[in-house]
Parts: C-alpha cells; structure tokens; sequence
C-alpha cells in the first residue's frame, strides 16, 4: 500500500498534479517523510528533485510548505540537490523558491565538487548566476575537486557569456588569475580551446596575468604554438603577441633587475657617504698636527698647529686653506648625499646619477685632504727634512715628488672615468637618433603605400 501511495506521489511530481499531492497527505501525512532519499526511500531522487527537473514551480511550493527539509536532499546518481537542477535548468522562480528555505545550500556539492553557482556557469544561466552571486557571493569561489574555479568552468564548457559576467561582476584579481590543479589559468584554457571571444576580453584585463606559467612550464602563447592548426590561430597568436605575451623560455632568460641595481647603488652610496662624513668632521675638529694645549709664543689654546706654522713658515704655500677647503667639500658633500637618500626622493637612474656624481667630488676632496695632510705632517719634520732643502722643488725633496705624482695618478682616473661615462652618453644618444630616423622612414614608407599613385 505505500509503494502505491509512494509510485502515485511520483507520478503526481511527473506530471506537477497539486490535488494528487493534496490528497496524498491528506490520506498519509507522513508520505514525505519516507522521501527522504537517504534513509528509506527506493527511488532515486525525491519528488521535489523530479517536479524541479520538470518544471512544477506550484507543485515545488506545495511540497516546501509541508516538507522542507527535502530541499536538503541529494539524489543519489549525481548527488545533486534540488537548487542543483533548478541553477542548471534555469528555473528563476523555483531557485527562489529554494533559495528562501535554505540559501546554505550554495554551498553543497555534488559527486564532482560542483556547487550550484559551477553548474548555473557550466550551463551558461546568468540570470541565475545574479541571484546565486546576490545570496552567497562566497560559494563562487570555491573550487571543485579538480581545483577549478567557476571561471575555468565557463570556459572549459565554452560560455563566454557567463565568463565576463562573473569577471565583471565579481571583480578579483585573485579569482581571475587562479590555476587549477593543472596549473593553468583562464587564458591558458580559452587559447587551447581556442575562444577568440574569452581570450580578447581577457587579455583586454589589466589584472590578467598575461604571462603566468603553468606546471608544464608553459604561457599562454606556448600553447597556442603547441595547439596551433589553422587559420583561426594565427589570429590568436596575433592578439596575444600584441598583449605581449611571450615564450616561457623568453621569460625565464637571466634579467638584470634595474630596481635591484638601484637598491644596491642606495646602500653603497649610504655607505661610502657615511663614511666619509664621519672622517671629515674628525679631521674638522683635530687637524693635522692637534691643536695647542697652552697660550704662548703668539698661540692660543684650541687653536690649529698646521694653521700657526702656516703663517711663520717662510715656505708659505697656503696648505692649511687647501686642508680646509678640501675637508669642508668632502664634508658636504657627503652630507648632501645622506640627506638626498633619506629624503624619500624615487630612486630613479637620474636622481642615481646626481648622487654618484656628488659622490665622486666627496671621494676627490677626501684625497686631497688626506695628501695635504701626509704633505704637512712630513713637510714640517725636521727629523725627515734638511733645514737647507728647498722644500718647494720636486727635484730636490723626494716626499713633493711623491705627492705629485699621486695628485697626477688620481687626476688621470678621474679623466678616465669622466671620459667613459661621457663616451658611453654619447652613444646613446646616437643610437636614439638612429632609431628615431629609422622609424621616421618607416612612417614615410607607410603613408606613401596607403595612398596610391595620382
């Protein structure tokens, strides 16, 4: 007798007959508690399953006001849910239906991994897609079990459409640049499917990952070079090579990172600057030869050595002016470029360039400081230095050979370098003129093929 009562609950689910249903519960209330699929039921599918597939939204109302806890079950072949079939059928009202007694069902999913925001995107329902994303937005970034998101599934089930309405709609970067366990992401599937439509909009997407590699170590132009066949193609390769998207084996050749170079170039700079600060303010306050300790014989105490046997020296050559003048460059020099770098100014080649350069007159003053001062200390030795030696002749005083030909040495580098660094501007700018000639000419070519002969 329930078999009956069951087979004719059925039927009436077939056909979306209320009054059956009606007269069913009226005859055995419990009628649809022997539905649920799991426990006792020998069919595959419950009745409210069989009226959503058909499209009974009355009937499906009727059964939710006496049991809705069947929108809960799952059948048992693809274990999907009633929401599951409403989503691929396109059912608006019924999915509102279900929606309104258990919107949790978003998240359940069938054998596959798919829940019903996946299957509404595999079968192209946007407008169920809408409502979905409006009740649980969170369901549509879920993955099935192998690891596809619902944008791999719009396009591996070719719906362009779905796809840049998810795109637009949900608007993550995250989402859209997501791999599946293969590794690929939305671009490599549309290009090996070959979805002129999806692979344009996507590569129109500036949060793209153009580039991205998946786990055979492939962009998306390596595969449309291996999937390559016919004419349609070549317009393919033609779009991404505009995009410029390249060859996997392009990418991973060794880059010089320009924003390494500089980072590296800041801390040298940082440095070296320090350094040299700190040794010209020592010298500032403890020159060459100390400071008097007592006031006599026309000194004062604190006062400068090398500045005092300046002036009674009869070899006046004006060093202790050249010490100071040298050591206040360095000084400032150094200073400057401290204060550049921690400023906060972009670390750019320009600003780069500015400070290498000032960098270059703290390096030069520092030498000429500490040869002045070498100069000094061995100049006024009497213990080195016959009292009769013409000090200011290279030929007679070894020690003013010496320094001079260091001085000759360090001119000679920094003509060098300074030589270099100008030689190698001038050949770029040679070479951009060279390049905007060339396409000058190429421009003029271009014109004159578009219009033809009078």
């Amino acid at each position: 007798m329930e078999g009956q009562r069951e087979t004719r609950l059925y039927d009436a689910a077939l056909g979306g007959d209320v009054p059956s249903l009606l007269e069913l519960l009226r005859d055995d209330p419990l009628i649809l508690d022997r539905c649920i699929i799991e426990k006792s039921c020998r069919f595959v599918q419950s009745p409210l399953h069989v009226a959503t597939n058909h499209g009974h939204l009355e009937f499906i109302k009727e059964i939710l006001c006496h049991k809705p806890e069947l929108a809960e079950e799952l059948d048992q072949s693809k274990r999907w849910s009633p929401l599951h079939m409403a989503s691929a059928k396109g059912h608006l009202e019924m999915l509102k239906a279900l929606l309104a007694v258990n919107s949790t069902m978003c998240f359940v999913r069938d054998k596959d991994g798919r829940n019903v925001i996946h299957v509404a995107a595999m079968n192209g329902q946007i407008q169920v897609l809408g409502v979905l994303l409006r009740a649980k937005p969170l369901a549509a970034r879920e993955r099935t079990n192998d690891g596809e998101t619902v944008l791999h599934l719009c396009v591996k089930h070719s719906q362009s459409q779905a796809l840049m309405f998810l795109v637009r709609t949900m608007g993550d970067a995250q989402l859209l640049n997501s791999k599946d366990s293969d590794g690929n992401t939305i671009l490599h599937l549309s290009v090996a499917a070959k979805h002129y439509e999806s692979i344009e909009f996507l590569l129109k997407d500036k949060r793209m990952e153009k580039n991205a590699i998946n786990a055979n170590g492939l962009t998306a132009m390596d595969t449309c070079i291996q999937t390559k066949k016919d004419g349609h193609d070549g317009g393919i390769w033609l779009a991404l090579r505009h995009a410029k998207v390249s060859k996997a084996k392009v990418l991973r050749k060794p880059k010089k990172s320009s924003r390494d170079w500089l980072d590296k170039q800041r801390t040298a700079l940082m440095v070296v600057s320090s350094l040299i600060a700190t040794m010209a303010f020592q010298a500032g306050i403890n020159p060459p030869g100390g400071v008097w300790q007592d006031d006599k014989d026309g000194h004062k105490a604190g006062t400068s050595i090398m500045a005092h046997v300046k002036k009674q020296s009869q070899h006046d050559l004006g060093i202790y002016n050249v010490f100071l003048i040298s050591n206040t460059v360095g000084l400032v020099s150094s200073l400057t470029v401290i204060i550049l770098l921690i400023s906060g100014l972009p670390c750019m080649r320009l600003v780069m360039g500015f400070l290498m350069v000032t960098m270059w007159i703290a390096v030069t003053a520092t030498t000429m400081t500490y040869i002045v001062s070498v100069y000094f200390l061995v100049f006024f030795n009497e213990n080195l230095i016959s009292s009769t030696m013409d000090l200011t002749s290279s030929s007679t005083n070894p020690v003013l050979s010496t320094i001079t030909f260091v001085i000759g040495v360090w001119v000679i580098v920094l003509g060098l370098l300074v030589f270099g660094h100008v030689l190698r501007l001038c050949f770029r700018l040679i070479k951009q003129i060279i390049r905007l000639v060339i396409q000058g000419i190429k421009s003029t070519y271009t014109k004159a093929r578009n219009y033809p002969p009078v």
